[in-house]
């Protein structure tokens, strides 16, 4: 019996050490991050360059200040901290409010007064901007005045986060009646730039084609729907849009509490991390920080 106690309290106090040793790598990164916030502060940057500026430098920080002090081992796992702790504190700091604030973590379709955003993480932006370019050029009116066009059409794909929408979000969105907007959204179809959900009537719905998305919603989508088999599909839906729009970086959990209840919403997730399509990456005070399994994301 004696030694059962010790076996538990030395994995108890093993586990309090990790515990404390995160804490404290956290702290030495966010301590750089707020300092190199600092003497960034004053460059006349838009947030999305000075938000760039800040993780880059911070990265240069951690090299200059713990090179010949650390192990290689321990700077490459702080390194690879960075990616997860950055997108969590960076919105918090004054320097990321505006960020924060405009750029909501899910969105399925395009409400009609939401803030348009060209780069939302959930899109594969550089391949979608090569496509309406190159390919995209003939299909909408070049002319700025006309209600379809391509900075207008931009603005919505934003919105939409690659989910789901309807005819009535695109003619809204536009400004166009139905008939005009089905033509439109024939020909995109057609083009290669959306996808159709083969359903019928006023259960039809586009999405983004998956070739321009973070997440690899071709497969992802049956990975959910063979994860929660009993649940109601429009709700399996919107939990697929849900991940997408993530676009594999980190979440809190309790982000997902305005859209279930606490208890069926911790429901849900053990079985998404049960099925791989979840995993948990560390615990902030009493919320757990969670992201898409590495396994979905494009490379």
């Amino acid at each position: 019996m004696a030694g059962d106690k010790k076996t538990v309290v030395w994995k108890q106090e093993s586990k309090d050490l990790r515990t404390q040793a995160e804490k404290l790598d956290r702290a030495l990164v966010t301590g750089l991050m707020l300092e190199v916030i600092l003497e960034a502060s004053s460059l006349p940057l838009d947030p999305k360059t000075l938000r760039h500026l800040v993780k880059t430098r911070l990265k240069d920080s951690l090299a200059d200040n713990l090179a010949g002090r650390v192990t290689l081992e321990r700077f490459r796992h702080l390194l690879s901290q960075v990616d997860i702790w950055f997108p969590l504190y960076y919105p918090l700091t004054t320097a990321g409010a505006s960020k924060a604030s405009a750029a909501p973590l899910f969105l399925a379709a395009p409400p009609p007064a939401a803030a348009a955003s060209p780069a939302r993480r959930a899109l594969r932006v550089d391949r979608l901007r090569a496509w309406l370019r190159e390919e995209g050029q003939g299909l909408l009116p070049q002319r700025p005045h006309r209600k379809v066009n391509q900075d207008r059409l931009w603005e919505f794909l934003g919105r939409t986060q690659g989910g789901w929408f309807r005819l009535l979000d695109f003619t809204r969105h536009f400004g166009v009646d139905r008939k005009t907007a089905w033509e439109y959204l024939q020909k995109l179809l057609h083009a290669g730039l959306l996808r159709h959900n083969r359903a019928r009537s006023a259960a039809v719905r586009y999405a983004l084609e998956t070739r321009f998305l973070v997440i690899r919603a071709e497969t992802l989508e049956p990975g959910v729907k063979a994860a929660l088999p009993d649940l109601p599909p429009k709700l399996v839906e919107q939990v697929s849009a849900w991940l997408i729009a993530t676009g594999g970086e980190v979440f809190r959990e309790k982000e997902w509490h305005g859209r279930l209840e606490p208890l069926r919403c911790q429901q849900l997730i053990t079985r998404l991390k049960a099925a791989g399509l979840l995993e948990e990456v560390c615990q902030v005070g009493e919320s757990r920080m969670l992201r898409i399994g590495r396994r979905w994301l494009r490379e």
